[in-house]
């Protein structure tokens, strides 16, 4: 193990430029302060879009970096290695949102058996829900990776098919998701299919197409050059994962008055953003899942929201626990060529990865 913390930096003007830092790891100096070594976190497609909305969505204000340099959220767990709470003690691991770095201090609030909430400044104008660390159990390897993996983006997935639902499908009869193969799109088309009233189209690389299809959560499964193909006699509402221009003008363009809403969230293919000037239909609206989160919460009281969460995540995790291969990476040369291949989207949708610093 590293005397020194390692931090991944990204260049927040070129996110394929990337370096690693080093310096002392940081001390409990005032009470409240924890320590934790990172222990092990996933990195995802969610995670390139973390950096593309960095500025945007505030992401890189959670980790600040050296001026020009950001470091990407992940979920992950920890443990605590240095403690100046009283009632969080060395030893303690800890799920929730690290920075792609060995160590993390944070300032410990609001306390329970459950978890706690890091209450440093710099966090403080940033949505709750990121700042909050859960208690966690022994080590679980496969549900480990699972709560890892899938549980951050199966909430945005929850809360997606919740504003869907509710909102009656704005009209429509069929919901077309982009970048298919992507876990927050596996999940939302695996509670649309299950609760019914609208028909789950997957929108897809040909690459891709044949592992989409072979997880039966989508009515029907199509590739990008397939877009005019689509039944425009039938309303459709876009949930748009990929954040390209192109796909997304391409089935505004198709549609036109027939599409009914378009919903933005991710941005999996960062760098085609350009092209959707001009297009025809309704126009695009950002989805930011920790909003709805803090309004459900509000609506369905103390507890209401994790109850049903927690229903929906058993199902899921059941259904998809052998949907992908976990690949476990270690080290700061595999963690760079793992970040640049998601970057280029060049991953394997059957493949999930575990990184580790050290």
């Amino acid at each position: 193990m590293s005397s020194r913390q390692q931090q991944f930096l990204i260049n927040k003007n070129d996110l394929a430029d990337t370096q690693w830092a080093e310096s002392a790891i940081p001390t409990a100096e005032t009470a409240g302060d924890v320590v934790i070594k990172v222990d092990s976190f996933a990195l995802t497609a969610n995670n390139i879009t973390y950096a593309v909305a960095g500025d945007s969505m505030q992401y890189w204000d959670f980790f600040p970096a050296t001026e020009g340099w950001g470091q990407i959220p992940v979920w992950g767990y920890g443990t605590v290695i240095e403690s100046a709470h009283p009632d969080i003690a060395q030893g303690q691991r800890l799920y929730g949102y690290y920075p792609m770095a060995s160590h993390l201090k944070i300032q410990a609030e609001r306390v329970t058996k459950e978890g706690l909430i890091d209450a440093a400044e710099h966090r403080s104008h940033l949505a709750r829900v990121y700042n909050q660390y859960q208690r966690a159990g022994a080590a679980d390897t496969a549900g480990d990776a699972a709560q890892m993996l899938y549980r951050p983006l199966y909430m945005t997935s929850f809360v997606l098919d919740d504003f869907v639902s509710r909102s009656d499908f704005f009209g429509a009869q069929d919901v077309l998701l982009t970048s298919a193969s992507s876990k927050t799109s596996l999940g939302l088309a695996f509670l649309l299919h299950k609760r019914g009233g609208c028909n789950v189209v997957g929108l897809t690389s040909t690459k891709n197409k044949a592992f989409v299809e072979s997880l039966g959560c989508y009515h029907k499964v199509i590739t990008y050059d397939e877009i005019t193909t689509l039944d425009t006699s039938r309303a459709a509402v876009i949930v748009d994962m990929a954040g390209n221009g192109s796909t997304l003008a391409a089935v505004h363009n198709h549609y036109d008055a027939q599409l009914k809403y378009s919903c933005l969230v991710g941005a999996t293919h960062w760098n085609a953003r350009s092209g959707s000037k001009g297009m025809a239909g309704p126009k695009p609206e950002m989805f930011f899942a920790p909003s709805h989160i803090e309004q459900r919460t509000k609506d369905w009281g103390p507890g209401g929201l994790q109850q049903r969460f927690q229903g929906a995540w058993d199902a899921f995790t059941e259904a998809a626990k052998n949907w992908i291969e976990v690949q476990q990476i270690e080290g700061q040369t595999d963690i760079t060529a793992i970040y640049k291949r998601l970057l280029k989207d060049d991953v394997n949708p059957a493949q999930g990865f575990i990184l580790s610093v050290e």
